[in-house]
């Protein structure tokens, strides 16, 4: 009989020579379904098992190190929490890489090839795989390492243990310097889970039910462990084990044997005796192996030898007690007693003055011992149901610790407030807290939190005022360089808001206008005041909107006279047209208003083209003011023009396009 090695991935060619039933028929194996890379047919008859097995090898070498994952380097509270995280609520891809290295590591153990050839394609039948809803996960690992024990006459405890070993080492090269950093023991490092898991909970706000995952590892009177793994996740129970093993083997370097026991005291919590929801595990040290923590030496457990006395010890841990299996309070600190105002030789019972608010456990003895190893919050109960009562409860966390040497427990805790307010509001002072406890930093960070936090709202509300004035005074500014604009060329405007000093300067094309109205006096003299502005106001406002549209500048109004320029405000070849437009719109829009006796409005306009030259002239109410002999001939123009007139030079005929230009 030939002995030859033979990877996972030929276990596939082994049974394509002559299927008897395909795998969507009957109950498919699920080790045919790893061994084909996920694909529900087995390969075709091209592929040999002498060929199957060597790409398998192959792709094992090639992808070996590139499944491994860079190893984490930092460690904090966020990465120790979802290092624990992984290990005890595994991805499906970490459970897919842990399956292919188990069914690796026992490629060499396969014994009688042609047997395993001649006998793989009943695996199907042999295998009393079926897929279950409920335990689907665990039920494909289970059948796959059933199924591989039965071709390779190996045991399946034996694979099941090395599938624990395969899941811890998986998850130990990932994060190997953060699960260094939980326990310097094997029992510390397991009953440091629930702390960092109860962590994680806290990041996503979230709370514990009873259902979550619990671990709690105790030393025995003999020097073994007894481990208790509550609510197990199926797959991290099937391979809890091996896992023991290789934690103690990669961590600690000791070499131990793991035993899983019933215990039918726990394996209900009261409501359905038949559904065990807690694992037990013996751990025993192998020869001289070192796995729990020595006392120095010395070190005396009889109580009477201890040397602080009752009344020190609630001095110095004021928010601790200890109660006995009755639950009857033995020893209460005096920042407790203080907050339960209960007379100091008064019987007080747990269940009367406290609630426990996690984990969610019945407060009784025998479920305290079994979470130990779990952050514990405690409430007081109010005297009564007064509303003044019920603002000062307080919650406590801290740690349960069984006391053996009076068959206690021992509750050491710190009051859940951050704010000076809190404390006060239930009946302490920062005095009622120990130097020691972290709890006083807390509080008194918060408190200069607070200040700060004042000190920020104000500083915002300053802020948030000047905005708003710094936007009204932008809106005061454009208005102002609005108003510049309108009375001053946007170059001349631009410069006197930034207080610079605005230079005459000569322009050569420009041309200008003027007009006024034709018996403006004899009308003044038949009419109110009042009456010439609204008649002047309403005849420039429609004049002022021309200018806009032609894009034509202002210069000023003087009485009944307006005079207008283009080619000033910017440069342009076509002044002259412009300005022949706005006569004659000038001329139109005169006629829509009438004078205080109800006829029209005539006007008589004069233009001429020509250089100027143009400065602003005065420092209060300042002028644009335009100079030269070519606005003096404009000026003559309007004054000798006939109403409904206008009057240009006759050189500029041709400026205007209109030749027959009267």
């Amino acid at each position: 009989m030939s002995r030859r090695k033979i990877s996972s991935e030929s276990f596939s060619s082994l049974g394509s020579d002559c299927p008897e039933t395909s795998p969507e028929e009957e109950g498919e194996c699920p080790l045919s379904r790893l061994c084909w890379n996920g694909s529900r047919s087995p390969p075709g008859p091209a592929d040999t098992p002498f060929a199957a097995a060597a790409a398998a090898a192959a792709a094992a070498a090639a992808s070996s190190g590139a499944r491994r994952a860079p190893r984490r380097r930092r460690v904090n509270l966020d990465s120790l929490g979802e290092s624990i995280r992984r290990l005890t609520a595994p991805a499906p891809q970490t459970i897919r890489q842990t399956l292919q290295r188990t069914l690796q590591y026992f490629e060499h153990q396969v014994i009688g090839y042609r047997d395993a050839e001649k006998n793989f394609h009943n695996i199907s039948t042999r295998c009393s795989y079926t897929d279950c809803s409920g335990n689907e996960e665990t039920e494909d690992v289970s059948g796959i390492l059933q199924c591989t024990a039965n071709v390779l006459g190996l045991k399946f405890e034996e694979m099941q243990e090395k599938f624990g070993e395969e899941f811890f080492n998986v998850c130990f090269d990932e994060n190997e310097r953060v699960l260094r950093a939980v326990g310097g023991t094997l029992q510390d490092f397991f009953n440091g889970f629930d702390a960092l898991l109860e962590h994680i909970r806290t990041s996503f706000g979230r709370q514990a039910t009873l259902e979550s995952p619990s671990f709690l590892c105790k030393e025995l009177p003999e020097g073994n462990l007894m481990l208790h793994y509550f609510h197990p996740h199926q797959i991290v129970g099937f391979a809890m084990v091996g896992m023991i093993k290789a934690a103690a083997k990669k961590i600690y370097r000791l070499e131990v044997e793991v035993e899983q026991v019933t215990n039918d005291k726990l394996c209900s919590e009261g409501t359905n005796p038949g559904n065990c929801s807690c694992l037990t595990f013996l751990i025993k040290e192998h020869e001289n192996a070192n796995i729990t923590k020595a006392l120095p030496s010395g070190t005396s457990q009889s109580p009477l030898d201890l040397r602080i006395s009752i009344s020190t010890f609630c001095r110095a841990f004021p928010f601790h007690l200890m109660f006995d299996p009755n639950m009857l309070v033995l020893q209460l600190g005096e920042g407790l007693r203080k907050q339960l105002r209960c007379d100091t030789h008064k019987t007080l019972k747990f269940q009367d003055c406290f609630d426990i608010v996690s984990p969610k456990i019945s407060a009784t003895f025998e479920r305290v011992l079994l979470r130990l190893s779990t952050p514990f919050v405690i409430r007081t109960k109010p005297e009564d149901s007064g509303s003044e009562n019920k603002d000062k409860v307080m919650e406590i966390k801290g740690q349960m610790i069984h006391v053996p040497e009076s068959n206690s427990i021992l509750f050491l805790g710190s009051p859940c407030v951050d704010k000076l307010d809190e404390l006060m509001g239930r009946g302490l002072h920062l005095s009622d807290i120990p130097i020691h406890d972290a709890t006083r930093d807390v509080i008194l960070v918060g408190e200069q939190a607070k200040a700060q936090d004042g000190l920020k709202k104000r500083m915002d509300k300053l802020k948030a005022t000047l905005e708003c004035t710094h936007q009204a005074l932008e809106e005061e500014k454009k208005k102002t360089v609005d108003l510049l604009i309108s009375i001053f060329p946007e170059e001349v405007a631009q410069q006197l808001w930034q207080g610079q000093q605005v230079q005459a300067r000569k322009f050569d094309d420009v041309t200008m206008l003027f007009s006024d109205i034709v018996g403006f006096t004899a009308i003044c003299a038949q009419c109110t005041p009042m009456q010439v502005i609204s008649m002047l106001n309403e005849l420039y406002t429609r004049f002022d909107h021309q200018c806009g549209f032609l894009d034509i500048y202002k210069v000023e109004t003087i009485g009944d006279a307006y005079c207008v320029a283009a080619g000033l405000h910017k440069k342009s070849l076509s002044h002259a047209k412009a300005i022949a437009l706005m006569a004659l719109k000038m001329m139109e829009l005169s006629e829509e208003v009438l004078t205080p006796d109800g006829s029209p409005i005539k006007m008589r306009i004069g233009i001429h083209s020509g250089s100027v030259l143009a400065g602003v002239v005065g420092v209060r109410m300042p002028r644009y003011c335009l100079f030269g002999n070519n606005v003096t001939l404009a000026s003559k123009f309007e004054s000798g023009s006939h109403p409904r007139r206008i009057n240009a030079f006759e050189k500029g005929r041709k400026l205007y396009f209109y030749p027959s230009f009267p």
